[in-house]
């Protein structure tokens, strides 16, 4: 089944009567998939923070990724508390004498695909069982299942701990393509998610349990008083250890100067209580002698003391309590923002980039934060906004808004060194640091991380003075959120560039329709039945500029049309690569007969602008394997860039050589060349160039970044040579097939 996006224009003649439709219909088939792989992200994220089982979530997980990579199996291993071993939590496909066979498999080197990936904590993919020395014990048990590879992808906590393998098998021999270990790493991580949150709620049980063994056997801090009394008649060891206080000290306080202003009033009550009921448990804290605050549950009943009628107050210190609580409501909020970014698909960039801003700032714990975009060559930051909060501290009149990254101190260390920079002691001196000018919000803590496209760097987010160490887990979900955040902002780029060419078509369809209409009104009215020569009627420089705005107007529409094809062809990409739904089919291929096809493509082009074609295409060159159509679509879009910049009439030469290892070919226009600044970004994903070139690129921004996958999918290279003035070639080289070893008589 397909889905199709039909726009129609319903045509009238003048009585108001249907004539004629005209339209489009877009293939929009791969952006549904990849919409059905966000939803599946967000089904699985919204199942973990209903609070569903773990393998309910996993098995959500595997189900989504089996559907949306066809032919695999998927499982996801755990460890048990040894960490010797691992054991399924699911595998919904595996056959059961496999699992049977496999489950708690030995973790360590050599052990399958899975157990060595959970030895050495990194990726292992084993493209044929049956050669990969990984998997000898395991061989024919595999072969069996009908499993011919493996690839395996660690799941790894925020702090570095192993929780887990997801493996992805199939039923063919296999080598995953760079999309395959994207997804395999994106779903490890939605899997390392669902874990960790988890295990924080089993943490959090763990910690309930052993408070309540705790308080029936042990007392913690003991206080005594009378129910009316302000001071404390006596405290424990416990008491004095954790506060600071001597005990002299403490009982010469009233209780009031160690309980927290915020608790009196609800102390206050619970005392009266107490002596209504015989018994209370409630929440209070202690201040410590250091000025921190101690959050404690408390036991409270009446005993007698000393033959008084007395409180005992028996609290135990919460603090590790509290801490799991709050990191279960930060994990939960974390989930509930992915969820929320993911869903954004109809806002503004504004509030897509302002949400996933302030979201980074509430979700560390930050007080402030920031987002920066990369300029097209790597060299400076350009700020794009400051967190509300910081630009209410921040009172500089004259805020900068560029930071060059070879003068930019710590911020530009993100950049500098291409990772997630975390500086906990922001006030230790550091010849990276270059000082902030006065007035500027003071720093305490700081955290930046670089938002990546492909290779290139893109943007950088920070925040800063959170009041406890940043840590991994932080940097997880800064990363997590901006690349949500740049994956929004390019198909939104997108979507909106696709509509304005498609306005810009519709807008010139409407002016070659009028001139068209102009002209035939005009034929239709003024002329007589009896043959004329138009001259009597119109003089030839009026008719001359109707036909001349009539041609543009067609040139219009077909350059728009060109435009619209390209952006379309671009979402659909962007959609499929996302989806990881980009897939080749490689066999024995011609060459010769690969540009040939591409020429073909473009000969009307060719035609059109008088080009003279230089081929020097040897009928000895050897095959290559790969993707025909792939290939084919990659030189149609070399010689169709070619074609464009070449002038009316002029050379165009398309060249292919055999060297040792491999086939070089070329492609050369005779046009005015390529500044040498843009050239190191023309096989960038989105790259805008500045307006007054705009034109003169307009369709090279993505079209080159397919070439360049397609290049890389084949293992080969491609790059550009140009001086302006002097034209631009296209270099390619592409391996030589590997002749097939001889079988042995």
């Amino acid at each position: 089944m397909r889905y199709i996006d039909d726009r129609s224009l319903i045509k009238r003649n003048k009585k108001g009567e249907i004539t004629n439709y005209q339209g489009i219909v877009l293939d929009i088939t791969e952006r549904k998939l990849a919409e059905e792989h966000i939803k599946g992200q967000n089904q699985v994220l919204e199942k973990l923070a209903s609070g569903a089982p773990l393998n309910e979530v996993l098995l959500l997980l595997a189900r989504n990724v089996e559907k949306i990579r066809s032919g695999s199996t998927c499982s996801v291993m755990l460890p048990d508390r040894e960490k010797k071993h691992l054991f399924y939590c699911v595998a919904p496909e595996l056959p059961e004498f496999y699992r049977q066979k496999t489950d708690r498999l030995e973790i360590g080197f050599g052990m399958t695909s899975v157990g060595t990936a959970a030895y050495l904590g990194k990726r292992i993919t084993a493209d044929n069982l049956i050669e990969n020395p990984y998997w000898t014990e395991y061989r024919e048990v595999a072969a069996r299942a009908g499993l011919k590879a493996c690839w395996s992808e660690p799941i790894i906590s925020s702090s570095g701990e192993l929780l887990g393998v997801f493996s992805m098998y199939y039923g063919e021999v296999r080598k995953p393509e760079e999309e395959d270990l994207d997804f395999m790493k994106t779903s490890a991580q939605l899997a390392a998610i669902a874990v960790e949150h988890k295990l924080a709620e089993e943490t959090l049980r763990e910690s309930e349990n052993k408070f309540r063994t705790i308080f029936n056997n042990i007392n913690d801090q003991l206080y005594i008083r009378e129910p009316e009394g302000k001071s404390y008649l006596d405290v424990n060891q416990a008491v004095v250890n954790r506060l600071g206080y001597s005990k002299e000290e403490i009982l010469k306080m009233e209780a009031e100067e160690i309980i927290p202003s915020e608790y009196w009033d609800s102390v206050r009550e619970n005392l009266k209580k107490i002596q209504s009921e015989g018994s209370r448990i409630y929440e209070a804290g202690a201040i410590c002698k250091d000025g921190t605050v101690v959050p404690l549950e408390v036991s409270a009943r009446i005993i007698d003391y000393d033959g008084k009628k007395t409180i005992l107050s028996v609290a135990r210190d919460i603090t590790e309590r509290k801490k799991a609580e709050a990191a279960q409501v930060l994990n939960a909020a974390r989930l509930e923002a992915l969820v929320k970014l993911n869903q954004m698909t109809g806002a503004s960039l504004k509030e897509i980039t302002d949400f996933a801003r302030e979201e980074a700032v509430r979700l560390t714990g930050s007080k402030l934060g920031y987002l920066a975009f990369m300029d097209a060559y790597e060299t400076a930051l350009i700020m794009h906004s400051w967190s509300k909060s910081a630009m209410k501290e921040c009172s500089i009149e004259d805020k900068r808004f560029i930071y060059p990254i070879k003068t930019t101190g710590l911020w530009g260390e993100a950049v500098r060194q291409r990772k997630p920079i975390i500086t906990n002691d922001y006030t230790t001196p550091s010849f990276l640091k270059k000082g902030y000018p006065k007035d500027h919000v003071h720093l305490t803590r700081h955290l930046n991380v670089p938002v990546f496209d492909g290779e290139r760097i893109v943007a950088v987010a920070g925040v800063g003075n959170k009041d406890e160490d940043y840590d991994e887990s932080d940097v997880r979900q800064l990363t997590l959120l901006m690349q949500g955040m740049w994956q929004l902002i390019q198909r939104k780029q997108l979507e909106d560039a696709l509509e304005t060419y498609s306005e810009d078509l519709s807008k010139a369809s409407d002016e070659l329709r009028s001139l068209n209409r102009i002209k035939a009104e005009f034929m239709t009215e003024n002329l007589p039945q009896t043959k004329l020569d138009y001259s009597e009627i119109i003089d030839f420089e009026t008719w001359e500029a109707i036909e001349d705005q009539q041609q543009k107007a067609i040139d219009s529409v077909i350059n728009n049309s060109d435009r619209l094809r390209h952006m379309v062809d671009s979402l659909l990409y962007l959609s499929q690569e996302q989806a990881g739904k980009i897939e080749y089919s490689f066999g024995e291929v011609e060459i010769k007969k690969i540009l040939s096809d591409a020429y073909l493509n473009l000969i009307l082009l060719i035609d059109e602008k008088e080009l003279e074609m230089e081929k020097d295409l040897p009928a000895s060159l050897p095959p290559i394997s790969g993707d025909k159509q792939k290939l084919t679509e990659l030189f149609t879009t070399l010689i169709s860039n070619a074609i464009k910049f070449t002038p009316h009439g002029e050379t165009l030469e398309v060249k292919a050589e055999e060297e040792k290892q491999s086939i070089h070919i070329t492609v050369k226009d005779s046009g005015t060349g390529i500044q040498k600044r843009l050239i190191p970004h023309l096989f960038n994903r989105i790259y805008q160039v500045e307006d007054s070139l705009s034109r003169r690129y307009q369709g090279l921004e993505f079209g080159l970044y397919i070439c360049k996958n397609i290049i890389s999918a084949h293992n080969g290279e491609i790059w550009v040579e140009s001086e302006e003035g002097s034209g631009t070639t296209m270099h390619v080289r592409l391996p030589k097939r590997k002749p097939e070893p001889e079988k042995e008589a």
